[in-house]
């Protein structure tokens, strides 16, 4: 039978939620509820729960007792939780982290103090799986592409789902769904008493001559100019003018802009912006000798001396790193703002709070809480809404079989997209 009926829609938990980017997809989709959502990070919770109207469990998922979240459902009238979703860190297996905290570095040293190998927040979000009684419908897990390289961890979760569900996984790029941004992402899914296809579980990138990028100009030409020295403010208004098709989507007729505000840089940092071109990064410009030699000195002092970037330094930065963005092309992938110098097209800054939202593609009402950095970061480590939605959707419409103790005990609240705010955000900025 169908996943949602016509008056009804079926529950779901996500595990390390973050701000809650992935439950917003899956509700704006129309079939899904999130009866619950469990994240350790306070802010990040504080966001998700301000926006999507859960008591989110500020714990780490290896502490969290499954027989909570499926309390929490039934109170929200649901006789089973339908689905588990969830997207665990993803630091120690992308490709720009070349530390201490790659996954590689972490097993060794966990298997040379304890013996133990395994990835704790893989084998977590699998201890909910199989901890929940009757079992969930659907199982959806998100990481970066680097994750399917880590066979030890990658294949090992798979091989567990395919103990209850028929699995799959999906590399999904989110300018193929409406994101104006550069974002691959793998996602697994599995599905329990799934008799089609496997290959039909997940959603396919479209070609790309069928699909309509969306530029950075498109999504954030309506917002207001800010400066370094004028870094704007929580609430503003838009610029005159009609709205682009995305931006009308994100704004919902809304007249009162949100938290474009960006953070302020030393001004020798700001001087550097000046040499960076549109979709040029400072590693670049300074191999082409593009830039004075007096920009290159750092903004801070070791002493008493002035530090430089080294060319070892600038060899080995990530092009991401420093980057100046193009407005008529899509974004690079959303990083933390302020740590890796996302710079505005036409201006020379740092790109806002909203303008990052934007281009992750979060409704203008989607507010974050904690200081900017922590806002940047939340941003940054959240799954693009129109790419968790049209994920969702696809799934909706997939023929699961749903078992009649699964389906709500009450008639859910509306479809409309609109969310209760259920607390105060804490605006307090770095």
């Amino acid at each position: 039978m169908p996943l949602k009926n016509a008056t009804n829609k079926y529950s779901f938990v996500d595990l390390f939620s973050g701000p809650g980017g992935l439950s917003l997809g899956f509700k704006m989709s129309g079939f899904f509820e999130p009866v619950a959502a469990v994240e350790s990070d306070s802010k990040a919770a504080e966001t998700y729960g301000a926006n999507l109207g859960i008591d989110v469990i500020k714990e780490k998922v290896e502490t969290v007792d499954p027989t909570e979240l499926l309390r929490r459902a039934k109170e929200k009238g649901y006789g089973i939780i339908n689905a588990v979703i969830g997207g665990p860190p993803c630091r120690s297996f992308t490709t720009a982290n070349k530390g201490g905290t790659r996954w590689e570095k972490i097993r060794e040293k966990n298997k040379k103090e304890t013996g133990d190998v395994e990835h704790p927040d893989w084998l977590s979000f699998w201890r909910i799986i199989e901890a929940l009684d009757p079992k969930p419908q659907i199982v959806l897990a998100e990481n970066v592409t680097g994750f399917k390289n880590h066979d030890d961890v990658f294949s090992k979760f798979l091989n567990r789902l395919e103990k209850y569900y028929v699995t799959t996984y999906q590399e999904l790029h989110a300018h193929c769904f409406g994101v104006p941004q550069s974002r691959k992402r793998i996602f697994i899914a599995g599905i329990g008493g799934f008799e089609g296809n496997r290959d039909s579980i997940l959603p396919v990138n479209p070609k790309l001559e069928s699909v309509k990028i969306v530029t950075v100009g498109d999504a954030i030409s309506d917002l207001p100019d800010l400066s370094n020295d004028s870094q704007g403010t929580e609430i503003s208004t838009y610029r005159k003018g009609r709205p682009t098709h995305y931006q009308s989507l994100l704004r919902e007729r809304r007249g009162v802009l949100y938290d474009h505000i960006t953070h302020s840089v030393h001004p020798v940092m700001a001087e550097r912006f000046k040499h960076i071109p549109q979709g040029c990064n400072l590693s670049k410009v300074w191999g082409d000798s593009r830039i004075p030699e007096a920009s290159m000195r750092s903004h801070y002092l070791k002493g008493n001396v002035v530090r430089q970037f080294s060319e070892e330094t600038l060899k080995n930065m990530h092009s991401n790193i420093y980057r100046r963005l193009e407005w008529d092309s899509m974004s690079c992938t959303i990083t933390h703002v302020r740590k890796t110098v996302l710079i505005h097209p036409l201006q020379d800054r740092l790109i806002s709070i909203r303008e990052a939202a934007r281009l992750q593609s979060f409704p203008d009402w989607f507010r974050f809480s904690g200081t900017t950095s922590q806002q940047y970061q939340q941003i940054a480590d959240a799954v693009p809404p129109l790419l968790a939605k049209a994920l969702a959707a696809h799934l909706g419409r997939l023929k699961i079989h749903i078992p009649q103790s699964a389906k709500p005990f009450q008639e859910n609240a509306s479809d409309h997209l609109a969310v209760v705010h259920c607390g105060k955000l804490d605006k307090t900025r770095s």
